[in-house]
Parts: structure tokens; C-alpha cells; sequence
């Protein structure tokens, strides 16, 4: 079944849009042979498009619209078909650009000296707000994409967790086109509050996106600071471009990505994929993608960090594998009384416990 999470009235109204414009559209649903795009052969690729390839979007075996021809139908075709909303047939291909995408830079905006309290919540002194940036090359370009995959899974980690304010949970808002600041000087908190977004702050131009996600409550995990998108067909979230690019959301080489309020002081750390996608004057659009990019806030007790496969101290000669050498040097020690680090159970004797140990991760690579 499709999930889809469209939390602003305004997406409501395009969804409906959407459905007129697919019951009046032609009953030819094969599409243009110049135009793979265009799914309901009416000869432009427009919102509509987005329904029908929404329709079946996680469904087992189903390879519709497997633009990228990886075996199923995924967030990455999506994202394929949501670079030629708003064009005509026959379709020229969207070119790849590189080196536009340097990385992801997040930095504090603001630590509470003491309590913040409203009528809703309440945030502890120590808090910290972060705002996520990616630092582009180039400031015309527009964020298009943010999602996770198998390979490279959409992850955040705040160790002392995250302040969602109660007006966000109640009603799943977890963007910034969803937080209003009018609501600011009666609800103190709800400035702090913890939000994805692409390209744009609350209060900003809104920008129309689409979520897709592998259940319809993928953005739940939020409510206690650890998320991890790991779907094979990708979950994540991407902007209808061709609706946002009269105007550049900003003139900096920073565009905005999200903000997290860390209700402690460990810090905060994450990975993600991006697309963007370029609308420099007088050159056609482009797109460029960056895989597995991460983020993690300066003295943060690397909360992201994969852990290593091998039991601490296994690799005895220290070359990075648990193999042959390590375990010569176990039978060398074996029987000693001693706390050396053959030792690897602590019981103060070189035994079968520790041989045991050592073979449970033999072949392992440690990272």
C-alpha cells in the first residue's frame, strides 16, 4: 500500500487537484514512447504523474516505473520523475552535474540558560538548537531530495533526545511548512521545536514536497530522538521543483535542511543522501546527488559511530582483522595467569573463555 504524508492543508488541495486531473485524463496510460515520464500519455508530465506513480509505490515484485532499473519501484525513481514535472514531449534527459554538493554543516543557534515553559511543554536549561545545513558550491541550486536506502540509511541520533512540542505530535508535524510562527508569542517553545525541512524556515515562501515512506508512520521515531530510514525502496521526502523555481529559496551557499533541539548537552550526529538540482540563468536544470553524507556536532560523544564487529582488544596485532595471527597468540598465552590482553574476558587466566571469544569473531574486519 502507498504511504503518503502530506500534513499542510495546502498539499490536501493538490492531492484533490491531482485526482481531477487524473479521472480527466486520457485512458492511453502507457505513456509516450519519447517521453518515458509522461505515465498517462497526455503528452506533458505534470502533478498527476506523481499519483499514478504513487499508487503501488511499496509493493513487493511491482517494477512500474522502475525508471532506474534496480529491480523495483523505489524513492530514487521518484525522484528521477520529479525532475521533469512541468515539461512537455518529447523530453530531453536532466544532465548530472558534480562537485556542486561539498557536504552538511550543523552548528548551535541557541543553548537555554534556564526552563523555557509554556501552556503545552516544557524545554530544561542546557538545550541546545541546532539547524542543519547543506553546503553547496554554488548558491542557485534548490535542495530537491533528502531519503535514505539500505546502503546508506536516513539516520539521526540525539543520545538525550529530542524536544517535539506537543502541537507537533498531535497532529504529526514534523516540517517547518507546518510550524507557524504566529503561534510564537503564545507558545514560547514551539520556536525550539525539532523539523525537517528543504530549503526553507518557517514563515518562508511554501514550498510543496512529497514524503514517501515504507509505513505511515515513518516519522514517528522522532518522538524519541532516534530515526533510521532504512527501506530498501527508500523512505524520504521530495519538493514538486518545477513549482519552486521562479524564485531561489536563498542567496547562501547554506540551504537549510532541518532544526533539532537536543534536550541535553551529548550532541547530535546523522547521515542522509541529498539531491539538488541547479537552475542557473540560460543553462537547462540540472541534478547532482551525494550518498551517504554525515553530520555531528563539535564534542558530541560520537553517538553515530558503528560500533566495531570485533569483542574489544580481539585483534591482538592490531592489523585491522581478527585471522590466523591472532589466534597463535592466544595458544602462545594459553594457560598464563595474566590481565595482558589475551585476557579478552577479563577473568585474569588465558583460557578456553578467551579462545572461544576469538573464534565467535574470527574472519571479522574491524573498523
Amino acid at each position: 500500500m502507498t504511504h503518503l504524508f502530506n500534513p499542510h492543508p495546502a498539499h490536501t488541495v493538490k492531492f484533490i487537484m491531482s485526482i481531477l486531473l487524473v479521472m480527466a485524463a486520457v485512458t492511453d496510460m502507457t505513456g509516450q514512447d519519447d517521453c518515458t515520464y509522461d505515465l498517462n500519455g497526455d503528452g506533458v508530465t505534470a502533478a498527476n504523474e506523481l499519483l499514478f506513480f504513487m499508487l503501488e509505490y511499496g509493493v513487493a515484485g511491482n517494477t512500474d516505473y522502475d525508471f532506474n532499473d534496480n529491480g523495483f519501484r523505489d524513492f530514487e525513481d521518484a525522484l528521477m520523475l520529479s525532475r521533469y514535472l512541468g515539461t512537455n514531449c518529447p523530453q530531453a534527459e536532466v544532465q548530472a552535474t558534480t562537485e556542486i554538493i561539498s557536504g552538511l554543516l550543523i552548528e548551535p543557534v541557541d543553548t537555554l540558560q534556564q526552563d523555557l515553559i509554556d501552556a503545552n511543554d516544557t524545554i530544561p536549561a542546557g538545550a541546545i538548537t541546532y539547524r542543519l545545513y547543506a553546503v553547496v558550491t554554488n548558491p542557485e541550486v534548490t535542495v530537491a531530495g533528502v531519503w535514505g536506502n539500505s546502503e546508506f540509511p536516513l539516520t539521526l541520533n540525539a543520545p538525550d533526545g529530542l524536544f517535539l512540542s506537543s502541537l507537533q505530535t498531535s497532529g504529526n508535524s514534523y516540517f517547518a511548512s507546518n510550524i507557524e510562527p504566529v503561534l510564537f508569542p503564545f507558545f514560547s517553545t514551539w520556536d525550539k521545536a525539532s523539523w525537517w525541512t528543504l530549503n526553507h524556515a518557517p514563515g518562508d515562501d511554501f514550498q510543496f514536497y512529497q514524503p514517501l515512506g515504507s509505513t505511515a508512520n515513518f516519522m514517528d521515531d522522532m518522538d524519541d530522538g532516534s530515526i533510521q530510514f532504512d527501506a530498501d525502496m527508500g523512505d524520504g521526502w521530495f519538493v514538486y521543483d518545477y513549482i519552486n523555481t521562479v524564485e531561489l529559496p536563498t542567496a547562501s551557499n547554506l540551504k537549510l535542511l532541518g532544526q533539532f533541539t537536543t534536550l541535553g548537552q551529548s550532541g547530535i550526529c546523522g547521515q542522509l543522501n541529498l539531491e539538488i538540482r541547479t537552475h542557473i540563468d540560460g543553462e537547462p536544470t540540472q541534478f547532482e546527488q551525494a550518498y551517504g553524507l554525515t553530520f555531528s556536532t563539535p564534542g558530541a560523544d560520537s553517538p553515530c559511530e558503528s560500533p566495531s564487529p570485533c569483542p574489544e582488544g580481539a585483534d591482538l596485532d592490531n592489523d585491522g582483522l581478527i585471522g590466523t595471527s591472532e589466534v597463535l597468540l592466544m595458544l602462545a598465552a594459553f594457560g598464563d595467569v595474566t590481565t595482558g590482553p589475551e585476557d579478552l574476558n577479563g577473568d585474569g587466566l588465558v583460557n578456553v573463555g578467551d579462545l572461544l571469544l576469538l573464534l565467535g569473531s574470527f574472519g571479522m574486519v574491524c573498523d
